[in-house]
């Protein structure tokens, strides 16, 4: 990542245009600056191309005043290869069926609940993907040369993911290995189970921590009228003790397509933890603006404060 000192006020949408390292005819070229006051004020900025075979994403940050930091979140260069496609550099890959947990995110693991979370930063690597019309197959090898780093997403690993479709069923089983966690093995589903209801869950083996684990189940549920109910429970066992077990229950609306509404709460049953959460975002043309306040109840409240923001963002 790097850093950039600055006393000047100017835009990081000019930071952006300046530093980014743009094709001479970008073929697909999307930005957007971001706005955030609340319990921590942002200002940011999020540069996307794509010129053939060569794919970027550049973000630029100033958190509460301080320094702006760039950061290259992804840059990648496709190409066809052994009857599939090779991808070399730094991307974002995503694997699991789950919402507010992911058991089978062995690449790119990530915070599932941040509060208008911005862009993810990829994971550098090689990897070779192959597909067909109900089924593919990645292989992935991450942070060549690492090793075991200080941090696990820095971790050397090679996974391997199979994806099939079986009619209303998707099913998705995963293979990782590395220094930190040895074999980990895992298999997850999204079903259709009849108008606006899916099912889907998660189950991940790790050899380390001593045959430790992961587990998923949860549903969805959208009504014609726009309302989307999402359930999940999950199990935990690398966590710490008392948050291994967790329950969330989040409900959504849709006001005239262009308002969203939501409230979800999370329980830890050990604890009697609990985190409720209120959104809600408004989209007219180029425009986003939207505000969040999330609560900490029980033993989570006397560690955590109250979180509010609001936050304005303008796509170009």
């Amino acid at each position: 990542m790097l850093h950039h000192k600055s006393r000047s006020t100017a835009t990081l949408a000019v930071a952006l245009s300046l530093a980014a390292p743009l094709p001479a005819h970008a073929g697909d070229l999307v930005a957007n600056v971001r706005a955030q006051i609340g319990s921590q004020s942002l200002k940011a900025g999020e540069l996307r191309w794509s010129e053939g075979p060569l794919r970027g994403v550049l973000t630029a940050t100033r958190v509460d005043g301080g320094d702006v930091r760039l950061r290259l979140n992804e840059l990648t260069y496709d190409r066809p290869f052994a009857g599939g496609f090779l991808s070399a550099g730094k991307k974002i890959m995503s694997w699991d069926v789950g919402y507010a947990f992911r058991p089978l995110d062995v690449v790119q693991r990530e915070d599932r609940r941040a509060l208008n979370p911005l862009a993810l930063e990829g994971i550098p690597l090689l990897a070779w993907e192959r597909f067909d019309a109900d089924s593919a197959t990645t292989i992935v090898w991450a942070n060549p040369s690492q090793g075991r780093a200080l941090h696990q997403r820095d971790d050397e690993a090679i996974a391997i993911r199979h994806y099939r479709q079986r009619g209303a069923r998707d099913e998705y089983t995963v293979l990782r290995m590395s220094q930190r966690n040895g074999l980990e093995a895992g298999a997850s589903f999204s079903q259709v189970a009849g108008d606006g209801l899916e099912l889907h869950a998660s189950l991940l083996w790790q050899q380390r921590p001593t045959h430790s684990g992961k587990a998923l189940a949860g549903f969805t549920w959208t009504t014609e009228s726009k309302l989307s109910i999402i359930g999940e429970m999950w199990t935990d066992r690398t966590a710490a003790p008392g948050q291994q077990r967790n329950r969330m229950l989040r409900a959504a609306q849709y006001l005239d397509n262009d308002v969203e509404v939501s409230a979800d709460v999370l329980w830890q049953p050990q604890t009697d933890s609990r985190i409720g959460t209120l959104s809600a975002s408004w989209k007219t043309g180029p425009w986003v603006l939207s505000a969040s306040y999330r609560h900490y109840g029980g033993l989570a409240g006397r560690y955590m404060k109250d979180t509010a923001l609001a936050s304005i963002q303008r796509g170009f």
